[in-house]
Order: structure tokens, then C-alpha cells, then sequence
């Protein structure tokens, strides 16, 4: 056994080295399946599963590198990462606070303690960690970012005057785009809590700017991913596949773009006693990596290939077993990954049994609230008002296409009756998903379980309609997004 697991790391190190993902990933899992004794070694296969996106993999192969040594602190950090990554953020908490107690004056530590704690929503604890790392580091750009996330500042406050000098000397020093960037954004949350609106988006739309003119944002090739999908997923092509696939109903999918209701409808769904929320993993993307990105030919190749004559299936299989081990057993799991729009027509036919929520808001609240958050990773749209609104446009068209071959699976569910008719809307939903009305699913914000998107605060307060219309109080100074929607031809409330 021990002799096969070894290989097994040497062909997903090869697999690593020529680009193969699925190959890699299986590899890794017959590692950890072979029974081997890796020692220290086992980091190796941790590091693997994560740069090949695979965070269940890496958090399994971290804890055998804990179990069969963790003398190291590093070690254990692997795995806290890892277990954040999957949901478990209150394990890693507790082997942070751990590390800790042997480590208090640990810059990076500290700051991931605080990370942790703040997807927890235990805001005043996340405080004190970045607290820390500042006290510790007076420059640290990345604990000043994640302060002003979990700070109300107020009139005369010295972060807010510490953050402005930490601006102007990381202009005259000239430091790297993402650390003035980081530092705009949370300056502008800082006037946002003074009610400085003006300012406030002054400061966004610096930070935006630092990062568009870095990476722009490829709206065209993204416009031509959909159209492409719109051509594969034809209604013919539809009938002709249907009557396969895995028959489970557990899978719930919410979609819609960033900002746009997606946590707050998590929320609600997974606040059911019947139900579990998965937030925004990339499981589906994972089960799917043998149809690739569809449009290559790669989906086509794979109904065509050998095997079982329900290749839907297979795909089905894959994802239920994935997010089983990830969520357990429960009637409904809710899969947040907003970026599963371009995987509804796969999603459909592998689990002909799945539901599936767009959420919908008003363009500019969604634009405004996207454009002045800074995303942890991706979400290069965000950043540039011409491509937030080309984003939004094809975000419709996508949703509105799978509406249309999917009418009796797809609920829309619009933000403003949701939060306006909360006991007409939840009822609804939970309907469309076969959940009784429970009154639990009112008090979401009461949950201890960790969110990690850009709304972890919004979701931890009662359903409220303070976020409609908010984009007017900075005006004129967002004209620029408006003008941007109107060009797209999206319509929103002035």
C-alpha cells in the first residue's frame, strides 16, 4: 500500500506539472486513499489539492499532516485555511486561538485569526486580532483593510487620520497597486460610517480606477462565452437530452450577481430546519471538470465518450457526492456560487430533480454596492462602470435563457419583495423548494454559521429596506454608473 501511494504522489505531481486538474485531484485522492505514512510530506499533497482548487482535499490531506506530526505551527495554519475554505471556520478559530497562546506577537497569525473570527460574525473579537497586527505592524495594508470592514469609525477617529497618512505615503513611496487600492476602499467605508458620501465614493472610485487600469476587465470575451452557451443550450438540443440524468432534489442552486440578494436568500433557505447551506464553493465546477467550459467541443466529446450511456448522470453522481461528504445529509442544499450561471443548462439536465433561485435587485443598488466593495479575488467586472454594466446585461440574458428552457425550475425572486413582503415572499420560496413555512427561516441573522461574501455583516441583522435606493445619497459623484447602466440598457428606480 505503501508503495502505491507513493506513485500516486508522483503522478499528481506529473499531472500537476502538465496542467491536468481531474488528474491531479484523482491522484491526490488515492494518496490519501492508499494508507500511506507521509509524515511532514503530506504538505506537499495538501499545497497540491489547493492550487488545484480542491479545498475538501486539501483540508482532508492537512489533517493527516497534523495527525502524523504538526510539529510545526505552519502545519496546523494549513489546515485552519483549509477547514475555513469548507465551511469549518469554527474549528479554525480554535486551533488560531491555540497557536496563538504560543505565539501572541505573530503578525500573519493574528491576521488570520481575525479573518476567521470575522466570517464568524463575532465582529468585536475579528477587531481586536487587526488590532493586533497593526499595533505589531503599523503599515500592514491587509489588517487595515480588514479594521475598517469591522470598525464603525466616528467623528475625530485616529484610524480614520492613521489610514489618510498611510494613503499618502504609499503614493509618494510608490508601493504596489493593490496596497493603495485596499487602502482607498477602506478609507471610503471609514467617510461612508461619518456619512461623508461624497468623499466616500471619491475614495472608491480611486481604488477602482488602481485596479481596473491593472487588470481590465475582458467584457467581450465574456459576452461571447454566453452567446456561445445560448447556441449550445438550444431548445432542440434540451429535448433531446432530457430524461437522463440523477434524480435528486436536494440540490438547490442560488444565482444572481454579486450583491444582488444571493446571502440573504441563502439565509433564509438555510435557517430552515430541513435544509443546509453550502455559501459559495465551487463543487459544481469540480463535478463538472470533464465538460470543461462547455463551448470547446468538450461537451460534446463527453455525451459522446465511453462509459455509462447516462453520462448526465455521471455528472449528477459526482456533484451529490461531493456536497454529501461537504453538508451531510439533510432535504435541501443550497450551492451560492454566483458564477454557476454559465453551468444552469449542465445543472439541469445532470440533476433534472434541482431547483433553482435567480435572485434579482434593482441594476444601480446592485451596481453601486458592487462597484464600492472590494472583492477578495476575482470579480474584475466590478471595477469599471462600463464593464459592471456590460457584466449585468449578460448576467440577464444568461438567466433569462435558462428561464426560458427551464420555466417550471427557475424561481425569480426580486429583492425589494422580498424585503418589503418578507411574509408573502419567504413563503414562496420555500414553497418553489418543497420546505414547509417555517418560522425559524425569520431569524437567519441569528445563525453562528460563517458567511464568506462580501454581505457577512448585511445578513447578520433582521430583513430591512435600508439598501434600496442607497446609491442616490452619492450623487453626482457615481454619474459616471448610471450613465454606464443606461448605455446597456438597463433600466433601474431614479
Amino acid at each position: 500500500m505503501t508503495t502505491d501511494g507513493r506513485a500516486w504522489l508522483n503522478e499528481a505531481e506529473r499531472a500537476c506539472a502538465r496542467g491536468d486538474r481531474e488528474g491531479g485531484l484523482r491522484a491526490v485522492e488515492q494518496v490519501l486513499a492508499s494508507g500511506i505514512k507521509l509524515g511532514a510530506e503530506w504538505a506537499v499533497p495538501t499545497m497540491m489539492a489547493h492550487e488545484l482548487g480542491d479545498a475538501d482535499i486539501a483540508a482532508r490531506a492537512a489533517s493527516r499532516l497534523c495527525d502524523e506530526d504538526g510539529s510545526d505551527p505552519r502545519q496546523w495554519r494549513l489546515l485552519a485555511s483549509a477547514l475555513e475554505q469548507i465551511g469549518r471556520a469554527r474549528e479554525a478559530a480554535a486551533i488560531h486561538k491555540r497557536l496563538l497562546a504560543g505565539a501572541p506577537d505573530d503578525i500573519e497569525l493574528n491576521f488570520e485569526a481575525g479573518h476567521t473570527l470575522k466570517l464568524l460574525g463575532e465582529f468585536e473579537a475579528s477587531e481586536a486580532r487587526f488590532r493586533r497586527v497593526i499595533e505589531l505592524d503599523k503599515t500592514h495594508w491587509r489588517g487595515w483593510e480588514h479594521l475598517a470592514s469591522v470598525h464603525r469609525f466616528s467623528k475625530g477617529d485616529e484610524d480614520l487620520i492613521n489610514l489618510e497618512k498611510l494613503r499618502v505615503k504609499q503614493i509618494e513611496d510608490g508601493h504596489e497597486a493593490n496596497r493603495q487600492a485596499d487602502i482607498a476602499y477602506a478609507l471610503a467605508k471609514a467617510y461612508d460610517d461619518l456619512g461623508e458620501h461624497a468623499l466616500s465614493a471619491r475614495r472608491v472610485e480611486e481604488g477602482a480606477a488602481i485596479i481596473r487600469d491593472r487588470a481590465p476587465y475582458d467584457a467581450g470575451g465574456y459576452r461571447t462565452l454566453i452567446n456561445r452557451l445560448i447556441d449550445l443550450y438550444t431548445p432542440d438540443f434540451v429535448e433531446a437530452q432530457s430524461g437522463q440524468g440523477l434524480a435528486d432534489a436536494r440540490p438547490v442552486f442560488v444565482l444572481g450577481p454579486p450583491r444582488s440578494g444571493t446571502t440573504l436568500v441563502e439565509a433564509i433557505v438555510g435557517a430552515h430546519p430541513e435544509a443546509e447551506a453550502g455559501g459559495e464553493h465551487k463543487l459544481c465546477w469540480l463535478s463538472f471538470l470533464p465538460i470543461g467550459d462547455q463551448i470547446g467541443g468538450e461537451l460534446q466529446a463527453y455525451l459522446e465518450g465511453p462509459g455509462d450511456d447516462d453520462n448526465w448522470a455521471v455528472l449528477g453522481e459526482r456533484y451529490v457526492k461531493k456536497v454529501h461528504a461537504r453538508l451531510g445529509d439533510a432535504k435541501r442544499w443550497t450551492d451560492k456560487n454566483l458564477y454557476n450561471n454559465l453551468r444552469v443548462g449542465a445543472a439541469a439536465l445532470a440533476l433534472p430533480a434541482a431547483k433553482f433561485v435567480w435572485c434579482r435587485r434593482d441594476p444601480m443598488d446592485v451596481a453601486w454596492s458592487a462597484y464600492r466593495t472590494r472583492f477578495s479575488e476575482g470579480n474584475l467586472w466590478s471595477y469599471d462602470p462600463a464593464g459592471l454594466a456590460a457584466f449585468l446585461a449578460d448576467y440577464d440574458t444568461i438567466m433569462e435563457h435558462w428561464s426560458t428552457l427551464f420555466p417550471d425550475r427557475v424561481l425569480e425572486v426580486r429583492y425589494e419583495d422580498l424585503v418589503t413582503r418578507p411574509e408573502a415572499e419567504i413563503p414562496r420560496l420555500l414553497g418553489f423548494l418543497g420546505l414547509s413555512d417555517d418560522p425559524g427561516t425569520r431569524e437567519f441573522h441569528t445563525t453562528d454559521r460563517p458567511i464568506a461574501t462580501a454581505s457577512l455583516a448585511q445578513v447578520r441583522k433582521p430583513i430591512n429596506t435600508a439598501s434600496i435606493g442607497a446609491w442616490k445619497r452619492y450623487m453626482p459623484e457615481i454619474a459616471a454608473l448610471s450613465e454606464a447602466l443606461d448605455k446597456a440598457g438597463l433600466v433601474f428606480e431614479r
